[in-house]
């Protein structure tokens, strides 16, 4: 997998492929993240999730994929307790080992076939190997059924790659790193004769172990690996096919600067150098054994971000569900270390554009697609799942309250991943009132951004919020103690000035200060619930002479 420390088908002219890439215009374009992207918490309770795979089977079931060697089963919403599969005593794991892939076969209705990569516990050696499905339960794998169709040697822990995918040609692709430590000392990623810093691609139907599809470029095995389908990559992490087009994207993780995504047009492709290590991206590495930096021969990315954005990226999928009409064909992706996700999309003049989706607070390891082509995360901070939904149809968001009573202190967040770790304790101690009311989703007309200030335990402890600009930015002048966790968290209606009376469909939003060294600050609807903090000595803050902060709408 990615680091964590820096942090198709019938062979076409690879030159008539490099045309098509070439005249793509890269433009990148990180602004602020839309408000109408959210996640929602699947499951939690996972061992560093780093694969989501659906079997295409009508059984809407998730297949997670945990680093240490298992796959477990989401089924109606549950995560079954039973590994779908246990490989532990099989995987060595590290940083950047482990079970790292899985992929069902496109008839696995049929034929109960299913495909993992990991590193073997006895030498770090990468494996491919072929299971079945058990014959009694078809939330079971047969362990005794493995059938081994790869193995290549590593010679460094890191830069394993990991990623399965069968294309719409029904081959099976194989992503494969350069083989590890920095800057490919190797060179292996520009031998054609090497396996690592590759895209193989193989049939899995028409012999056994495989055979080699005869459209690959060396498939006669006399300029390089027969397996061999593209090459010059790092180490690539995910790897999808458009479901519609047949479009293939691979991101590619980077070495210093930066990290790119790159794109094969389908039917074409085949024998691509995307230019590792002569290239990083767009970067003249100065490194030598390929084709000089530049050269017509290297294959570009058509998108690319500096390690001022991020430090790994993390590729996932080109929506096709149904949900989220935003995401409608854009290739939605992002990155390990700054848990930002993007979207990117080419114009009808082939120039490609990326929007910020969402800043997630998250260590992205994976993304997924369940059968009906709505999209998924994992995250390695909490162990868990998440949906990605678009609010587009929704007005309003729920602000959920908590307390916790060795602090005495209240909370209220909107972001479903504080939200998952509250509810399974991740943040220990906190409990949810009951209480809640409604923030904005968008920002909507009459509306203000709600900035959230933090101020630390040393010198009190609580959370500030408020739907004024000019409120928000007087409080940070004033007590530089407070770390501005947001400027824009939630939407809310701001008060009359004088009176703190609210707009019609809106209710006041009381704030209450404890008054104690233990700064705390809670916020609430209810008139009853207000007067019963004043009588426990809260003060009243905000706009009127009831200290309405903010109005919520109804």
């Amino acid at each position: 997998m990615p680091a964590r420390a820096r942090s198709t088908y019938r062979r076409q002219s690879v030159k008539a492929f490099r045309s098509i890439v070439v005249m793509a215009i890269l433009t990148i374009a990180f602004g602020v993240a839309r408000a109408d992207t959210r996640l929602v918490p699947v499951v939690t309770g996972l061992q560093s999730p780093v694969d989501i795979a659906n079997a295409n089977d009508g059984s809407g079931r998730l297949f997670i994929v945990e680093q240490p060697g298992r796959i477990r089963v989401v089924k109606n919403g549950q995560l079954l307790s039973a590994p779908f599969l246990d490989l532990t005593s099989l995987v060595q794991l590290g940083a950047e080992q482990g079970l790292l892939g899985l992929a069902f076969h496109p008839r696995f209705r049929d034929n109960g076939y299913f495909f993992v990569n990991y590193t073997r516990r006895t030498d770090g050696a990468t494996v491919v190997a072929r299971y079945r499905i058990s014959a009694s339960n078809s939330d079971l794998a047969d362990p005794a059924s493995a059938l081994q169709l790869l193995l290549i040697a590593q010679p460094f822990a890191n830069h394993n790659g990991g990623a399965l995918k069968f294309g719409p040609d029904g081959y099976l692709y194989v992503g494969m790193g350069d083989g590890g430590s920095s800057n490919d000392p190797g060179n292996r990623a520009q031998n054609t004769f090497e396996w690592l810093g590759k895209l193989l691609r193989i049939d899995v139907d028409r012999a056994t172990p495989y055979a080699v599809p005869p459209d690959n470029p060396f498939a006669n095995g006399i300029s390089g690996r027969p397996e061999v389908w593209s090459y010059g990559l790092r180490n690539p992490w995910r790897i999808a096919f458009d479901r519609q087009t047949g479009d293939l994207y691979i991101a590619d993780v980077g070495q210093d600067e930066i990290e790119e995504v790159d794109f094969v047009p389908a039917a074409m492709g085949a024998g691509a150098n995307f230019g590792w290590h002569v290239m990083e991206g767009s970067r003249c590495t100065g490194l030598g054994g390929g084709p000089p930096c530049g050269s017509s021969a290297l294959t570009p990315p058509v998108v690319e971000y500096t390690h001022a954005f991020g430090c790994s990226i993390i590729g996932g999928y080109v929506y096709r569900g149904a949900r989220m009409a935003a995401l409608a064909g854009r290739y939605v992706y992002g990155d390990l270390c700054s848990g930002t996700i993007w979207s990117a999309a080419r114009d009808a003049r082939g120039a490609w554009s990326t929007r910020a989706e969402l800043s997630s607070g998250l260590t992205i390891t994976t993304f997924g697609e369940d059968e009906a082509g709505e999209l998924y995360l994992g995250s390695d901070d909490d162990g868990a799942v998440y949906r990605i939904v678009g609010e587009a149809g929704a007005t309003t968001l729920d602000v959920i309250e908590y307390y916790h009573a060795g602090f005495d202190h209240y909370f209220i967040t909107t972001l479903a991943v504080e939200i998952a770790r509250l509810d399974n304790g991740t943040l220990q101690g906190w409990a949810r009132t009951g209480q809640m009311f409604h923030a904005y989703a968008t920002a909507i007309a009459g509306t203000s951004p709600v900035c959230r200030l933090y101020i630390p335990p040393s010198n009190g402890d609580s959370h500030f919020f408020s739907a004024s600009p000019s409120e928000c930015a007087a409080t940070k002048a004033r007590f530089p103690q407070f770390i501005v966790e947001s400027d824009d968290v939630m939407r809310m209606t701001l008060p009359d000035a004088t009176s703190g009376a609210c707009p019609g469909g809106t209710a006041p939003v009381y704030r209450l200060w404890n008054g104690r060294a233990d700064s705390n600050h809670r916020y609430v609807t209810d008139p009853t619930l207000r007067s019963a903090m004043l009588a426990r000595g809260y003060v009243a803050e905000g706009y009127g002479n009831e200290g309405v902060a903010m109005c919520a709408p109804q």
